[in-house]
Order: C-alpha cells, then structure tokens, then sequence
C-alpha cells in the first residue's frame, strides 16, 4: 500500500511542480521586463510566446536596442510554432530592422503562404513592400486584400498610403482597382482624391470608373456630385451628371420638355438633393413640401409656408442651370400665395454663382392672396458664362410690414432661350 501511494504521489508532485514553472514564467512574461522575460525563459524555454516577446523588448525597448539577440529570439520563436503568422510577421519586420532583407523577403512570405486568405496578411505585406521601395509588389497585395475584404475598411488606408509612396493615382487605379467587378471601390477612390483636394485626378478616375459601367445606386455617387457642388466644379459635374445619365441612374422627368434647362421644372418627381436637381436647406422657420398636390399641372408642385414671422433672406430651395454664354433667355414659372403678409414675397432668382456681380436678377413678388398666374423675366448671358444658380429666393423687407407669413406655390419652372435665339442648343444637365 506504501509503494502504490508513492508511485502515485512521485509523479503528481512532478506535475505540480512543472505547472508552478510553468505558471510562473507565464506571470514573470506578462509583467514584460527584459529581467523577468529572461527569468520566464529560463522556466520555460520551449515556450515560443516568450521567446517572441524577449525578441521585441530586445529589439525595439532595450536601451541599447540588441536587434542581433532580438531576430535570434524571434527566430526561436517561428521554430517553436511555426505556424503562427504574427510570429512570421515579428520576425520579419526586426530582420528588416536589422537590415537583413532576404531574412525579411522569406518571413513576409511565410506569412502569405500560412494564411493567404487573410485580408490582414496582404495588408502587413503590402506595407513591407511599400517600406521595401517595391511599390509594384505592395499594389498586387492591395489588389487581393480588396478582392478578399470587398466591405472592409482597408480601401481609404490603401489610397493614403499608396498616394505617399507613388503619388499618381492612376498606378492606384490601374494596379489596385481596375480589376475590381464592381465600381464601389473606385467610387470611394474618386470621393477620396476630390476630398483630398485632387480634383482633376478624382475626374479623370470617374471617367474610367464609368466608361463601361453598369447601373449603380445613385448613393454611390451623391458624394462626389455633393463636393464637386461645394467645390463649384460645376463643368466636372455636368459631364457626371450626363454620365448617370446615360447609365439611367439618374432618369429625367418625361414631363422636362427637351429645351427646358431647369431640371425636374414640374416637381414631378422627388427631387435628389444633389447634381442639377433641387437642393434644399432646412429651416426651423420655412416649410416646403415638394409634393403638394394643388399643382398648376400635372400632380405635384413645391409649397413653401413661411410659419414663423421673419425678416430674413430665404433662399431654401436652389438648382444649378447649365446656360450657353452671350445668350438670350426667358425664364417662367407660375406661382400662387395665400396670405403672404410681406411687401418682399417670394420670387425667382438667376445669379452667377462665380461673379455675381455680372448677373444677379430676379422675377416680380408675390404678395398678398393670389391665384396661379405666371412669372417671368428676360436676361441675356455674358461673355463667359456657363453656369447659374437659380432659387426660390426672398430678400429683406424694407417697408412695413417687414416680417413675412404665408404660404407660396410654384410649378412648371421653365428657362429656354428666348426669341429667334431659341434655336440655339445651350447644355443640359
């Protein structure tokens, strides 16, 4: 009975004693120390994860740093588990450190061959070969980190740091996104170059982007047609315009006669807030409702009540109009009011969002409690004009009553050139 106990006492005494060893070098290589990891290393030395963090304090927090002693622990490390990825990864950026490229070429590659499905495998060697001056070689890892993670969030980090290595987004563009099926990627591209103040480079990436597209959500491209509006890039965003339209992302209303400039004139359909159509601004003290029922013709038109007396300048409801320079024309629309108490009521404004001072012109009011009855005004364009603002605008009163209440309707907005000039062709949106 002695014997049994001892024989089995011998070997649990043995157990306990390696999980005390054991459980202290993992306490001494969580504290991190250089001291407490070589004390954790000499319990434990066939644990890799310390042979691994030895490695980086070596490396990168010893002071002096001792890269030699560093890759020689990471080393051990990869030959421990040599299946662990971030062990391969480790050991490739301290030999990299050291100065050791082929070291580094072998451990980046392991990388890939242990885990090439891992969209963060590509992305660590991509930058390795960005840091290499090996640009080529980083783009084709981009390129597969985006086929692999199409909805991850790699992409904006991808253009930023490959615009700082190669600073031309065309080898972006060619290298990391043209063999991308869809145009998501290449849209964000092209909403990222304009954001970053490259207007030119993020046309002519949507110039490719679209050249042989299929449909996509117009929400793809509301945010470079929103910049481009900011921007008052007004030429990019006609020729972008007419891209969607050609796509049939954007559908002009059938009720638009084919001469009338204004976009959605009629209020047909739901205007997109963005490109040539309505835009809009919310205000606390103006209510517009572009669907109002009691149109002048067809089954919408835009209602604006002004719900809280007011003497400001409104301008809620806008559009950009592509117009031909030196040219003639007459712009019309209908409108009705109820109770407009203002002598300055609502009306039509044309302005040159880029010189006003060379043509800022209005229709007459409306004031007071009226029926449909038209509106309308003559302008000619000057010498290199292209592009006007037109709005449902307005101004300040300046006899009493100032303040403005009320209720305003207007439909059938229409800008064609007038006279014998109505033959000439001005540019649609």
């Amino acid at each position: 009975m002695g014997l049994f106990l001892l024989v089995v006492a011998v070997p649990s005494v043995f157990l306990a004693a390696t999980t005390l060893r054991v459980a202290t070098a993992f306490t001494l290589g969580e504290r991190g120390g250089l001291t407490e990891l070589q004390r954790a290393l000499s319990l434990d030395p066939a644990n890799p994860e310390i042979h691994r963090r030895l490695g980086l304090v070596e490396c990168y927090l010893s002071d002096p740093p001792d890269l030699s002693e560093g890759v020689k622990q990471l080393r051990q490390a990869t030959e421990l588990a040599p299946l662990r990825p971030l062990y391969w990864s480790d050991l490739g950026s301290a030999c990299e450190a050291s100065g050791d490229r082929v070291c580094a070429d072998q451990a980046f590659a392991k990388v890939l061959s242990l885990n090439p499905m891992m969209p963060r495998s590509h992305w660590v060697v991509g930058n390795y070969y960005l840091r290499a001056n090996q640009p080529d070689q980083a783009m084709a890892e981009f390129r597969q980190l985006l086929e692999l993670n199409p909805e991850g969030d790699y992409a904006q980090r991808i253009f930023e740091l490959g615009l700082r290595a190669v600073d031309d987004p065309e080898v972006i563009f060619e290298q990391v996104l043209a063999a991308q099926k869809g145009p998501e990627r290449k849209l964000e591209f092209v909403n990222y170059l304009s954001l970053h103040d490259r207007a030119d480079d993020a046309y002519r990436a949507w110039t490719r982007t679209v050249a042989n597209a299929t449909p996509f959500p117009l929400s793809l491209a509301q945010p470079y047609l929103d910049r481009l509006f900011t921007l008052r890039r007004y030429q990019d965003m006609l020729g972008a315009w007419r891209d969607l339209e050609r796509l049939c992302v954007i559908k002009t209303p059938v009720e638009d006669h084919p001469a009338n400039l204004v976009f959605n004139g009629g209020f047909e359909q739901a205007p997109l807030n963005t490109g040539f159509d309505w835009h809009s601004q919310e205000a606390s003290f103006v209510f517009f409702d572009f669907s109002d029922p009691d149109a002048h013709q067809g089954e919408r038109c835009l209602r604006l009540e002004f719900t809280v007396k007011r003497n400001d300048i409104f301008q809620p409801v806008y559009q950009v109009v592509p117009v031909a320079p030196r040219q003639e024309y007459i712009l019309t629309a209908y409108t009705r009011s109820a109770n407009i108490t203002s002598d300055s009521g609502p009306r039509l404004r044309l302005f040159d969002p880029a010189h006003p001072e060379n043509l800022d012109v209005s229709s007459e009011t409306t004031v007071g409690t009226t029926p449909w009855h038209p509106v309308s005004l003559t302008f000619r364009t000057g010498e290199d004009m292209h592009f006007l603002l037109l709005s449902i605008w307005r101004p300040r009163g300046r006899s009493f009553p100032t303040e403005i209440t009320g209720t305003f309707w207007v439909d059938d907005i229409s800008l064609k050139p007038s006279g014998s000039a109505a033959q000439t062709k001005a540019p649609r949106g």
